[in-house]
């Protein structure tokens, strides 16, 4: 994953990226072929729940199509999120890939009146689970283009921008406010990226690799409040035992340095990173996660997981030893297959962290 969005844009934004997170879907379709121009459609509303966002309810559609016959399908979506923390918001996605899948481009925007929890920074703080409520207006927008430069091997830009608006909602107690130069404030940032994907489906892989880097800097020529950088490695490769079963795996980096805001340092909980903590509780200047899924189709609708992981937070890369912690994580999953001709899945895992736990309801694979 690029640098982290907030939580709620998982919503709708994470069926379009090529690794799977924490986005909610629906259970009723209209069937089609993945290899037709006729989409596929899952429809809101529904519930969601997942320890990042609370419970709540999304509401739009997300088309899975395939205009031009490549090997990657179209993924496009619009709808609108209220949880029952007080969050409310709008969002639009669109993922596609042409000329035989030689070009890819993501586009998401995105805008949340939320309620997010802030714990502070550092092991100490997501120990203590201290929680300091923020009143947040975010509008979030990405543009993420690549190109094939060899098999498998794609390198391109992207660009994030967001504004920020944050107050706390009741007087602090334990846990400090950011400071407000932070809560009120502009990311904007550029910079390189590069994907190797040989994976023989976007949203249900059953073997390949999939390694992706990015490395964003912050441009106040652009608007950018604060000088820093980030940069996130990810590793995937899937294993398959005869026809219904799969070992995915996954490791990651995180990496911010400079004048990090708050909502920018690396955390657990938002996205595919051990499923299991609300997100931002553990937050730092580095982090890193590895993790196994073993993944079973018991009928040709109906499937299951178990999943295991480990990560930690530390002020640096550098520090992961002397001063990081290690954080497990573990769980297991129902996964159905609502469409006869595409790999698109819904999923519900229950997931249990040090001291947190949480249920996801979602869009295919976590990764």
């Amino acid at each position: 994953m690029t640098a982290p969005v907030h939580a709620q844009d998982a919503v709708f934004a994470e069926a379009a990226r090529g690794e799977q997170a924490d986005a909610p879907a629906s259970s009723s379709s209209v069937d089609g072929e993945a290899g037709s121009k006729k989409p596929d459609l899952l429809f809101a509303p529904v519930p969601f729940s997942n320890p990042s966002t609370g419970t709540g309810l999304a509401g739009g559609v997300v088309a899975f199509y395939n205009p031009n016959n490549g090997p990657q399908q179209w993924i496009s979506g619009a709808g609108v999120v209220w949880t029952e923390r007080g969050s409310k918001g709008v969002a639009g996605f669109h993922s596609m890939s042409v000329n035989d899948d030689r070009f890819r481009i993501m586009a998401l925007v995105s805008y949340f009146d939320a309620v997010q929890k802030f714990y502070g920074i550092g092991i100490d703080d997501g120990d203590r689970g201290e929680v300091l409520e923020l009143a947040n207006k975010t509008f979030n927008a990405k543009l993420h283009a690549q190109m094939r430069v060899f098999p498998g091997g794609y390198v391109g830009v992207q660009y994030r921008l967001m504004t920020t608006n944050a107050r706390p909602r009741d007087e602090p107690v334990a846990t400090q406010p950011p400071p407000l130069d932070e809560m009120d404030s502009t990311l904007s940032m550029l910079g390189p990226t590069f994907t190797y994907d040989t994976r023989d489906s976007q949203l249900q892989p059953h073997g390949g690799v999939y390694a992706s880097a990015s490395w964003l800097f912050g441009v106040n020529a652009l608007g950018n409040t604060f000088r820093h950088n980030k940069l996130t490695l990810i590793g995937s490769a899937y294993f398959p035992f005869g026809e219904e079963t799969v070992l995915a795996t996954n490791a990651r980096v995180c990496a911010a340095d400079g004048d990090v805001p708050y909502y920018d340092l690396c955390l657990f909980g938002s996205g595919a990173a051990l499923r299991g903590y609300t997100s931002g509780r553990y937050r730092d200047g580095a982090s890193w996660a590895v993790q196994g899924e073993i993944r079973h189709r018991f009928t040709r609708r109906w499937g299951g997981t178990a999943f295991f992981g480990m990560g930690g937070i530390a002020p640096s890369i550098g520090k992961f030893v002397d001063e990081g912690n290690l954080l497990p994580a573990a769980g297991v999953g129902v996964r159905y297959l609502p469409f006869r001709g595409n790999d698109v899945q819904l999923r519900l895992d229950v997931a249990v962290g040090y001291n947190s736990h949480g249920v996801y309801l979602g869009i295919g694979e976590a990764f």
